[in-house]
């Protein structure tokens, strides 16, 4: 039976991977991207392009996190868990604040991040 840092950890990695897809798959920039392009179509291709790389590293994190997650069950090993924690912080971190310099939603992918944080905590191994 899973672990309610096990559940935590597979929803952060299915979170990600979902939220990495949306960024990878949407057919048009975001409006307030467009808005901070001010119109120019390079501007626009250019951050469409970036936003796409963010979503396909994004998606890569998900689905590493979810792979390490499953693996380690139904205990997390110490290695385990600093390697989801070195992929999660830094990649959910950096977009959520690089979000809210733009005026996106910068919530979400911290949300992310900080359901990642509680579910290795959660499932942080004991010393035996």
């Amino acid at each position: 039976m899973p672990t309610p840092g096990h559940i935590l950890l597979e929803a952060a990695a299915t979170l990600i991977t979902l939220g990495g897809l949306y960024d990878l798959l949407t057919p048009r920039l975001p409006p307030n991207l467009v808005a901070q392009c001010r119109g120019d179509a390079q501007s626009i291709r250019l951050a469409r392009e970036l936003l796409r790389a963010l979503g396909g590293a994004l998606t890569a994190i998900g689905i590493a996190v979810a792979i390490l997650g499953m693996a380690a069950h139904p205990h997390l090993t110490r290695q385990s868990a600093l390697l989801i924690l070195a992929l999660v912080l830094p990649a959910e971190g950096i977009n959520s604040l690089c979000m809210y310099r733009v005026g996106s939603p910068f919530y979400i992918p911290l949300a992310f991040a900080l359901l990642t944080l509680a579910g290795v905590l959660l499932s942080w191994p004991l010393p035996t």
